[in-house]
């Protein structure tokens, strides 16, 4: 089977999804008949098959992202009324201060939680650090060595060597 350019699948698509947008339950035989028909378009049986299951996949796609939209709109709907009412505890003065800082504190676990449940959606993308222990054990070159010694002396953070100091000779018998 020959390749087909992107642009010229993405206007098939289109088309087959204006025709399955009119009448959702056609058969494949009479959605390739259509086809010709009204656009002149003449599809071989698979590969048509490909293409409405790509768009059945599409559909499916949304679904689950706007079930997943309704659902987190909820969860942030409820910790905003969390984080109302413990604001109104946190900010009235006749409030023990015990109350307050549980308050505060359901208020930073609320917006904790909100994050969490976007980051686990896929809203936000976490970009956490990486370890690179090449670089970090590998041995210092001998002027960057003797630049790190040289500053050190400068600052008085490493004491020179003694080399006047000779090992005494009492402990060798003689």
């Amino acid at each position: 089977m020959p390749l087909i350019a992107k642009d010229k699948k993405q206007y098939l698509i289109s088309r087959v999804r204006s025709v399955i947008a009119q009448d959702h339950q056609i058969p494949l035989d009479d959605l390739a008949d259509r086809l010709d028909r009204e656009y002149g378009i003449k599809i071989e049986r698979h590969y048509l098959s490909t293409l409405v299951k790509k768009i059945y996949a599409e559909r499916i796609k949304r679904a689950d992202r706007q079930t997943l939209n309704y659902a987190l709109a909820a969860f942030e709907d409820t910790m905003t009324q969390v984080v109302r009412v413990a604001w109104e505890i946190a900010n009235d003065p006749f409030a023990r201060k015990q109350d307050r800082v549980m308050a505060l504190r359901e208020i930073r676990e609320a917006h904790s939680a909100v994050f969490e449940k976007l980051f686990d959606a896929g809203v936000f993308e976490r970009k956490l650090g990486t370890l690179d222990a090449t670089i970090r054990n590998t041995p210092l070159p001998e002027e960057r060595k003797q630049a790190i010694r040289v500053a050190f002396d400068n600052w008085g953070l490493l004491n020179a060597p003694k080399e006047d100091v000779q090992p005494s000779n009492a402990s060798q018998p003689g």
